[in-house]
C-alpha cells in the first residue's frame, strides 16, 4: 500500500481469525506503517457468525478501532428479517457510541441480483435513511440501485461521514471498479465533494479483478497509484 502512495487503510472484519486480532493487527500496522483508519464491522453473509449478534458486532469493532487508533466503524442496514436489530438501530445507535470518540456509520445497501436487482434492507431508500445522523455513502451501491449519486448527495450529504469510492459498469452488479473505469462520473463527483467541503474519509473500494491481481503485485501497485492519482487530482 505504501508503495502506491497510501498511509492508511479500513479494515474488513470477516471470518479470517487474522482480521478480528487486535494484537496481530497492531503488529501489522507498526511493521509495514499502514494505519488503520476505520473498521468495517463483520456485517457480511460470509461473517455472519462472527462475534454475535449486531449490537455485539458493533460493540467489539468500537472496541477494536478505539485500540487500533480508527475513529470510525461502518455498520449495515438490518435486513428485513432482523426487526430487533431494526428497532434498536433506529432508536439507539445514533447516541450508542457517544462518548467512546468513534463514529459508528450506516452503510447504504447493496441490491441483491436475483436475476434482477432486489432490496433486502430496510431503511434503503433515501428518505429512510435520514433516521442515522451518520452515515456511509458508497456510490457502486447506488448505481446498482439506480439512484443517482449527486441526488442521493443532494439528499444525504450533510449526514455523510465516510465515502465507499469505486466505479460501476450499470449491470446490476457491485462491480468494485477502478474510479476512472466503469459508467459513474466519479470526477465530476470529486470536485462536488471538494466543492461541498467535505471533511470525511474517502476510502478505495476496489476489487482484485479491477486491480488485476491475477497479473501480480506490480500491476496491483500501479492501479492502486492511479487510482490515488485520480482522486487527488480531482478532489482539489
Amino acid at each position: 500500500m505504501r508503495e502506491s502512495g497510501f498511509e492508511g487503510v479500513e479494515l474488513m472484519v470477516t471470518k479470517r481469525e487474522d482480521t478480528q486480532s487486535t494484537p496481530h493487527l497492531r503488529r501489522l500496522t507498526n511493521d509495514f506503517g499502514i494505519a488503520v483508519r476505520s473498521i468495517h464491522a463483520p456485517f457480511l453473509f460470509a461473517a455472519k457468525k462472527v462475534w454475535g449478534d449486531p449490537r455485539r458486532k458493533i460493540d467489539v469493532s468500537v472496541a477494536m478501532a478505539r485500540d487500533l487508533g480508527a475513529d470510525l466503524v461502518v455498520v449495515h442496514l438490518p435486513y428485513f428479517w432482523q426487526w430487533g436489530y431494526a428497532r434498536w438501530a433506529s432508536e439507539c445507535l445514533d447516541s450508542h457510541a457517544m462518548g467512546s470518540g468513534i463514529t459508528v456509520a450506516m452503510e447504504n445497501a447493496m441490491l441483491v441480483n436475483l436475476h434482477r436487482p432486489i432490496n433486502l434492507s430496510l431503511f434503503n431508500s433515501l428518505e429512510e435513511m435520514k433516521r442515522f445522523e451518520n452515515l456511509v455513502f458508497d456510490t457502486s451501491h447506488y448505481a446498482i440501485a439506480g439512484i443517482d449519486i449527486f441526488t442521493a448527495w443532494d439528499e444525504l450529504g450533510d449526514r455523510v461521514r465516510h465515502i465507499h469510492l469505486s466505479n460501476n459498469y450499470l449491470k446490476g452488479i457491485d462491480d468494485h471498479a477502478l474510479p476512472f473505469e466503469g459508467r459513474l462520473p466519479l470526477d465530476r463527483f470529486l470536485r462536488r465533494l471538494y466543492r461541498d467541503g467535505f471533511d470525511g474519509k474517502i476510502t478505495l473500494e476496489l476489487g482484485p479483478g479491477p486491480l488485476e491481481a491475477r497479473l501480480g503485485k506490480e500491476r496491483i501497485v500501479r492501479n492502486l497509484r492511479r487510482s490515488r492519482e485520480f482522486c487527488e487530482e480531482y478532489f482539489a
